[in-house]
């Protein structure tokens, strides 16, 4: 399997001739006025998937799916909440394949299970950080808007954690920096995605994820600053080495547009 990160929580994931694409979302420039439009250059790669996977409704995981896929052949598998609001944005029913913690299936030569997950919660230093944010010069107006599609894509606690397996090989996606206390989740996976975000210092927090899921492997995502002001640039280099040096585990901030192989990686 080979991973490819768009920022935020975006993945596509190829093998063989199949692709996969998870919560496609291409960030919002400050101040731009319409989130759902896709205002940078679309990665044909990324519309061409027949499959999509949603982790939850939040609009940074799914304000864009109908600006991408609306009308075409891709089906879109979310759990009821997202799925309801992809429909009142204008998507098809046709479009949408309702799953939920338990589902599993094989997509295109790789196999998938859905498990439950968790919605990071943001600690109050985040939170003041992120208002302060909101009050310099030019970001007030647009920190409401981001505000508003927040309360418009909810998630209703439908978090869904992925695991993939194909070639004996297991790649596990989480999007967002959380895991439900009662989930049985399979560890010792090769690789998995964290998404690094949510916490004022997300270092030792992160860490306690890590040691519940035992994985070979971490690449971050989710660290980067997709749509200001509610967003900050997260430093990653505190936790990849407290991984690699205190738990022996190699770990990497992903890099947008490059293409990471399971098969060679090399942390």
């Amino acid at each position: 399997m080979k991973i490819r990160w768009y920022g935020t929580a975006a993945l596509l994931i190829t093998e063989g001739g199949g692709a996969l694409a998870f919560d496609p979302f291409l960030g919002i420039p400050e101040g731009d006025p319409e989130p759902e439009r896709v205002r940078c250059e679309i990665p044909p790669e990324l519309t061409e998937v027949r499959d999509v996977f949603v982790t939850h409704g939040h609009f940074d995981h799914i304000i864009q799916i109908p600006a991408l896929y609306a009308g075409g052949g891709a089906v879109i598998h979310a759990t009821d909440t997202p799925c309801r609001t992809l429909i009142s944005r204008g998507m098809s029913e046709n479009q949408l394949d309702g799953i939920a913690p338990g589902w599993h299936d094989s997509v295109g030569g790789i196999g998938i299970r859905a498990f439950q997950g968790r919605h990071c919660v943001f600690d109050t230093p985040l939170v003041i950080r992120t208002l302060l944010r909101f009050l310099r010069p030019g970001h007030f107006r647009h920190g409401l808007r981001l505000l508003k599609y927040n309360r418009n894509y909810p998630e209703e606690g439908e978090i869904l954690f992925y695991e993939l397996e194909c070639r004996g090989r297991r790649l596990q996606i989480m999007g967002s920096m959380g895991l439900a206390p009662d989930e049985s989740y399979p560890t010792g996976a090769d690789l998995l995605i964290l998404p690094y975000q949510g916490k004022s210092s997300p270092a030792g927090y992160a860490a306690s994820l890590v040691e519940r899921l035992r994985p070979r492997a971490v690449l971050l995502d989710h660290y980067d600053d997709s749509f200001p002001p509610m967003t900050a640039q997260v430093g990653t280099a505190e936790f990849e080495s407290l991984l690699t040096e205190q738990y022996g585990i190699p770990c990497r901030a992903m890099e947008r547009g490059i293409t990471y192989d399971m098969e060679e990686l090399s942390l």
